[in-house]
């Protein structure tokens, strides 16, 4: 490093740091302003010095981290995301199954509804699975519960599987 850089590496810290100084509005912090700056200019003064004298600095001569870490966290970062697709899948499933639920127990004679709800890799319903207890069960009724259902979750009601109990009896 010849003397001239040496010399405008401190000129050009001297000059960012009286340009931060000046725009800082007064206050008490225009004192450790005045502390960080100095520290900087010191260090630019000192750095050119220390490596002509050929002192190495062993926390400065290598890397914080290396390649192991690096990739360590990258892998940490890819699981923790899968796992949060997981979990962001999982909700929104339990979501739709408890308004499949609501719109079963919306349709006339339904009493109880247990649903549990299919998505596909785009986060789409695709299929919607009801065990649904009834007053009394006829084919319009379980038409209406899968119209419905089908309605609330944005799919066909041709998806929607209603198995039944009459009156809490079984089928």
């Amino acid at each position: 490093m010849d003397w001239l850089s040496w010399l405008r590496g401190i000129l050009v810290v001297a000059l960012f740091g009286w340009l931060f100084e000046a725009l800082q509005p007064a206050s008490a912090m225009k004192r450790y302003t005045r502390l960080a700056i100095g520290l900087l200019i010191m260090v630019a003064v000192l750095h050119p010095l220390v490596s002509l004298l050929g002192v190495r600095v062993p926390a400065l001569a290598k890397p914080f981290w290396n390649d192991a870490d690096v990739q360590g966290l990258l892998q940490q970062g890819v699981f923790l995301q899968q796992k949060e697709q997981t979990d962001a899948t999982a909700s929104y499933r339990t979501a739709l199954a408890r308004a499949a639920e609501a719109a079963a127990l919306g349709v006339q004679g339904v009493q109880k509804a247990t649903a549990q709800v299919s998505v596909d890799a785009s986060d789409a319903p695709t299929s919607a699975q009801l065990q649904i207890v009834v007053q009394s069960a006829g084919p319009a009724t379980l038409q209406a519960v899968r119209s419905s259902v089908g309605t609330a979750l944005g799919m066909s009601p041709g998806s929607v599987r209603v198995s039944w109990t009459e009156g809490g009896v079984g089928p």
